[in-house]
């Protein structure tokens, strides 16, 4: 297994400077299968490899069938197309009431089961290139109930698969401090190379292989890209542990407390609209 010894150009404070800001074009200067490691701490950053061939098969087969939801960024005013995927924790934002799976798995449940079986491969494929980091997020996820794991004996709660897109550089503030898997499938498209600025890394992100890395930790972004082909894509999927996932109770509780709590919001505007229209009659 080959492993590259590589210098930081930037401190975390001057990384964190450029979150939210557009990646630039670069070349690649990590094209082949290696792990690249921090020359002074020793600490991995990358691991960057090929999948087998019916693991690329699956995942294409999936992620070209899924209906994508369009989202704007104000900072950089990109579109991206995603689909979020596996279990999604409470949010009064976005009124989910309780922990639940995402809805691609009720609306696309063959789509959804073909992204968990890529992610057994995925994770056995850690498991050996780094079975002291697998072991150590194994441990971290013990803070999370099983019932919202991807699966049994997984280290993942959930996964975003994005279509054709620029991402600006970010980390990964929702998530765990453990490792992520990002997996491509690509065809007719130039640029969408996962830049880290900290280290002055560009990955290839080449079809049909998969980057590991701690999106927690590290600043990073998808360069500019251009598609070729009439119909060329650049599909990213990635897979990560969620911190809010350690805050949900067991799947039962948390159906039952998301009922109630829909039907206690219909009840409050149903009492709120004929409020209103005691008002207008009454005028």
């Amino acid at each position: 297994m080959i492993t590259v010894p590589i210098k930081r150009v930037l401190t975390k404070e001057q990384a964190d400077e450029l979150v939210g800001t557009v990646v630039p074009i670069s070349e690649a200067n990590l094209k082949e299968p290696c792990i690249v490691y921090d020359e002074d701490t020793q600490e991995p950053i990358v691991a960057y490899f090929k999948m087998e061939p019916e693991v690329t098969k699956l995942l294409r087969s999936s992620v070209m069938n899924i209906k994508m939801g369009v989202t704007l960024r104000m900072k950089t005013g990109m579109r991206n197309a995603s689909r979020t995927f596996g279990m999604a924790p409470r949010s009064v934002v976005l009124k989910r009431e309780s922990c639940r799976a995402t809805a691609l798995a009720s609306e696309s449940p063959e789509e959804h089961t073909k992204l968990i079986q890529a992610a057994r491969y995925l994770q056995d494929q850690l498991k050996i290139i780094f079975p002291e980091i697998w072991k150590k997020d194994k441990e971290e996820i013990t803070k999370i109930g099983a019932d919202w794991l991807l699966e049994d004996d997984a280290i993942w709660t959930s996964g975003v698969v994005n279509k054709t897109a620029t991402l600006p550089y970010h980390r990964d503030g929702f998530n765990f401090d453990t490792w992520s898997a990002m997996p491509v499938v690509r065809r007719g498209v130039e640029g969408g190379l996962l830049n880290f600025p900290e280290y002055d890394l560009t990955v290839e992100c080449r079809d049909g292989w998969v980057v590991y890395f701690c999106g927690y930790r590290w600043v990073h972004g998808v360069t500019p890209m251009k598609v070729l082909v009439k119909d060329g894509y650049r599909y990213s999927i990635v897979y990560y542990a969620l911190r809010g996932m350690k805050d949900c109770f067991t799947f039962a509780i948390e159906t039952a407390k998301g009922k109630s709590k829909r039907m206690e919001r219909e009840e409050n505007m149903k009492e709120f609209l004929l409020g209103n229209q005691d008002i207008k009659c009454k005028s």
